[in-house]
Parts: structure tokens; sequence; C-alpha cells
């Protein structure tokens, strides 16, 4: 793999973590809600909610072309295939950067 490529894997990794962590723990907290706290469920199911949240935003604009600085965001992650090149600058992410 290429530095491009490695760097926008690590990213959507990172940003894939976050989501799947905000997800599970709303999952686990909708089944533990009886057994909590009403002000620990809130505290934990808000810091869930905004890790989720904070997750997808990054996904969305934290992904980046890293010549032209395009957001790839969702266009990489939920490609049918891989992804190959940038969709504005055409940069090959297979290429090494100038």
């Amino acid at each position: 793999m290429t530095i491009s490529r490695d760097i926008i894997n690590r990213q959507k990794r990172i940003y894939l973590t976050l989501v799947a962590v905000g997800f599970s723990a709303m999952a686990i907290l909708a089944f533990a809600e009886k057994y909590m706290s009403d002000v620990l469920f809130k505290t934990l199911l808000y810091s869930a909610i905004s890790l989720f949240l904070v997750g997808n935003i990054l996904m969305y604009i934290g992904i980046r072309c890293p010549k032209c600085k395009a957001i790839l965001g969702y266009h990489i992650v939920f490609s049918a295939g891989k992804s190959d090149q940038c969709p504005r600058c055409r940069m090959n992410f297979d290429e090494s950067i100038p």
C-alpha cells in the first residue's frame, strides 16, 4: 500500500470504530436501562449518542483527498467496490504523494 491509501484506511478505521463503539453502547444501554439509576443512564446515553454522532460526522468530513483536500467521506466508506481515485482531482490513491 502507498502512503495516501494508508492514510485514508487509517482514518476510515478510526471513524468506523467510533461509530461502532457508540452504537454498541446504545444497544447495551437499551437492555440495561431498567438496572441503572436514571442519572447514570442519561449520562451514559448522551455520551454514547455523542460518540456515535461525532464518528458519523468525522466519517463524512474527516476523510479527505491527500492532494486536493476534497471531502471523500461516504464515497470511500460505502462505495460498492474499492475506490481507486479521487472523484474531484482523479488522483490515484495507490500513487505516492509528491
